[in-house]
């Protein structure tokens, strides 16, 4: 289950941030805003549940995780084509344009980011 070891990296990720710029009172995340790229092949649904356990007792418990997907974007060796893609269930990626299957060029897709992060701190 590599949604685990993403949920684990986007956890630390945010912890580190917040400890790195010396935030103070911070009460809690509130919301993760998310891209990520469609081959990836995450399971969004997987990536919330695994969050949640692991997130317990950590100023991201319960935040509420959004994601934007990202369609991968490639580049034809054969005729040129750049753009995006649209991915279907299996694994074979052929050329929008022309169909090769074989001189793609994956530029984006494979994306994981922390976009921004809502963060609410304690009254003073």
């Amino acid at each position: 289950m590599h949604e685990l070891s993403y949920a684990t990296s986007m956890l630390n990720t945010i912890l580190e941030t917040v400890k790195n710029h010396d935030f103070k009172n911070v009460k809690r995340v509130s919301k993760i805003n998310l891209e990520i790229g469609e081959l990836t092949f995450i399971n969004v649904e997987q990536l919330k549940f695994a969050f949640e356990v692991i997130s317990k007792s950590t100023i991201c418990e319960g935040a509420e995780i959004e994601v934007k997907f990202i369609k991968p974007y490639v580049i034809c060796g054969n005729c040129g084509y750049k753009g995006e893609l649209d991915v279907i269930d299996d694994l074979l990626i052929s050329c929008p344009k022309c169909g090769s299957p074989s001189s793609l060029k994956i530029e984006g897709g494979r994306e994981f980011n922390i976009k921004n992060i809502t963060v609410e701190f304690e009254d003073e």
